[in-house]
């Protein structure tokens, strides 16, 4: 929502809540998309009456170095705390033809540039 989204422009990520809003299927970390639409679907309107109907998204500058590219879910957090990897994409595109995302597990590598604040229009 556009409240959490913009604590975390304010205050950057927090990897001890990673999962609590939707799970972890490649492991805790910070989950990236490379598409809006994937953003979106994770994406609720605000709680209070000045953003009711408006959603949020980050646009975030990332490093993301060598990846650990994975079909299926799993915690991969192992892969790349040990050194041998930077990140993790779950090719969710390869495996169910939807969206990758990406995976970090260290805040030092994502920074939150923009928060984009919109409406959903719904063609009826």
């Amino acid at each position: 929502n556009p409240e959490a989204t913009l604590n975390i422009a304010t205050n950057d990520f927090r990897l001890e809540v990673a999962g609590r809003n939707r799970g972890i299927m490649f492991g805790p970390g910070i989950y990236l998309a490379e598409s809006c639409s994937k953003a979106d679907e994770y994406s609720n309107d605000g709680d209070s009456a000045l953003y009711k109907g408006i959603f949020a998204m980050l646009l975030c500058r990332t490093t993301l170095g060598k990846a650990c590219f994975v079909e299926a879910p799993g915690d991969y957090q192992s892969k790349v705390t040990s050194g041998d990897y930077d990140c993790v994409i779950g090719d969710r595109e390869k495996a169910v033809g939807t969206y990758r995302e990406v995976v970090l597990f260290s805040v030092q590598q994502v920074f939150p540039e923009y928060a984009v604040l919109y409406r959903r229009e719904m063609e009826s």
